[in-house]
């Protein structure tokens, strides 16, 4: 029978297989992602270099840089990909065609009899 000692030990060790080496964090610095990963997440999401560029608002030349790790890719890049690979092929086509820098416009909030009483 296995003491609560082991099976914590043994628990710490799935947990620390199921951390990506990909993903590192440096003490006082934010986490970053390796070249590797971030080819792989851009596949696996169908996604171009000039659309990452787009649906991350940077210049293609810091995406280039990414995939050369030349410099370090933000985690936060990881999340972008894997949000754009939930999009719908519609909500995506529409989101690369907006200028850059500016959200998708709300619906309005109201409800159409609002306006009942200006009749």
């Amino acid at each position: 029978m296995d003491t609560i000692l082991q099976l914590l030990d043994d628990l710490e060790k799935e947990i620390e297989s199921l951390r990506s080496p990909a993903v590192t964090a440096q003490p006082g610095r934010t986490a970053t992602i390796a070249p590797l990963l971030l080819w792989r997440e851009m596949e696996r999401a169908s996604l171009t270099a000039a659309e990452l560029c787009r649906i991350a608002d940077v210049s293609r030349e810091e995406v280039e840089d990414w995939l050369a790790g030349a410099i370090p890719t933000p985690a936060w890049v990881l999340i972008t990909l894997q949000l754009a690979a939930l999009l719908a092929p519609s909500v995506r086509r529409k989101l690369l065609r907006q200028p850059l820098g500016q959200a998708i416009p709300a619906k309005p909030t109201t409800h159409p009899f609002s306006r009942i009483k200006d009749l």
